[in-house]
């Protein structure tokens, strides 16, 4: 057995193991999956080689993804060909793509399949049965313009005709929209109304323009709507539920993979100062780097505790109004802390292209931003809280 001594005790001294998520309460079936993922991703993922695709992703992965794993069929009910799974089986997947940075319309995906599950109609089941049976990839527009992420100023309109809905506006912000199959739009009635629609990315009705993105793991588009022909998913009534659902999974799958991304992070930099030597010593010895290395486990773990009970809440449907809101906010500030830290606690190499630390950095502020920075989501917490502004 090694021997420890007062100048180097065994927290950082050698490579420790901090991928693991600590929620104790996982179920055994979740944990298998997991690793599964895990397996699949490190055996086949290739962040650097996605980056630079056209696409902004490896498709050849998502068509594996869709066959070895299911991705897309994961949360579309049993009646739709799909298998069935709740939403936070379907967080599994967000965490462990997040905690690669792996380029994918995974996130969205999810979150779309769960959101038109829920909406229980006709035309929502026709298409989640598409999705799951050909594999195809859903992006969510949400952001305008004007309203940027707030519900309630969405302008974008949809009009009925004898034949279905048509779409007019436009949306920014669009994760991986310049290549999704479809499109998940909240838009207005002529009543005024806030209705979900699906669009098909091929219609021709519908523009689609990339823009750089700071993150370079997750391309975004401007979509441009003019008379493109959609499907209305919602029933006839809850569609502003339906909307709010749609927002309140998103932040929380947001905050599943902040939390996993800054796992991955941190450990990363354990790794590193626990084999990087200086003055005759690992890093990871010297008590200043082991108390920044402490106060980070804590930040990440208060992420992991927080994204998991969003997770699971907002499975049991008993989340609270502004939880989604506070998971987004923990743990996307407590990625970019651990982003910027591993830049900082990897030195010159930390500062290179070639090194994965900027990936982390950049991921966490853009979390910061997309469905609302963290000062517009702690000013609708305060506002539902009955505080003011």
């Amino acid at each position: 057995m090694r021997q420890y001594d007062r100048n180097e005790p065994p927290g950082l001294s050698e490579p420790t193991e901090l991928s693991e998520p600590t929620e104790p309460s996982e179920p055994i079936e979740r944990r298998e999956m997991r690793r599964t993922v895990a397996d699949f991703l490190d055996r086949h993922a290739d962040i650097r080689t996605a980056m630079t695709n056209a696409d902004g992703y490896d498709r050849e992965l998502w068509r594996r993804g869709v066959d070895e794993l299911g991705v897309s069929a994961l949360l579309v009910p049993e009646r739709c060909g799909g298998l069935g799974m709740s939403f936070a089986d379907g967080a599994v997947l967000v965490a462990e793509f997040g905690r690669r940075l792996v380029p994918s319309p995974l996130l969205d995906t999810v979150v779309a399949t769960a959101v038109l599950a829920a909406c229980g109609t006709d035309e929502a089941d026709w298409l989640l049965t598409e999705i799951a049976t050909e594999g195809l990839s859903v992006a969510v527009a949400f952001a305008e313009p004007e309203a940027g992420w707030c519900a309630d100023s969405l302008a974008s309109r949809a009009a009925s005709h004898s034949a279905g809905w048509t779409l007019r506006g436009a949306k920014e912000y669009v994760a991986h929209g310049a290549t999704a199959d479809l499109l998940l739009v909240p838009a207005r009635t002529t009543e005024g109304e806030l209705r979900l629609y699906v669009t098909r990315a091929s219609d021709a009705g519908l523009r689609r323009t990339s823009r750089t993105a700071l993150d370079h793991t997750r391309t975004l588009a401007e979509i441009e709507f003019t008379d493109a022909v959609a499907v209305r998913v919602d029933g006839s009534a809850g569609g502003a539920d339906s909307v709010a659902l749609l927002s309140g999974l998103m932040l929380t799958a947001l905050a599943v993979e902040s939390a996993a991304a800054a796992r991955s992070c941190l450990s990363g930099i354990v790794t590193y100062l626990s084999v990087r030597q200086q003055f005759g010593r690992a890093l990871g010895s010297f008590q200043a780097l082991k108390h920044r290395c402490a106060d980070l486990a804590v930040r990440v773990a208060g992420a992991e505790a927080t994204a998991w009970y969003a997770t699971e809440s907002v499975g049991n449907g008993a989340q609270a109004a502004t939880t989604p809101e506070l998971a987004k906010v923990v743990c996307a500030d407590a990625l970019l802390r651990v982003a910027a830290e591993s830049v900082q606690l990897h030195g010159g190499i930390g500062f290179t292209f070639d090194h994965d630390a900027h990936l982390f950095l950049k991921r966490g502020k853009a979390n910061q931003l997309l469905f609302g920075s963290g000062q517009q989501l702690r000013t609708r917490v305060a506002e539902a809280a009955g505080l003011g502004t």
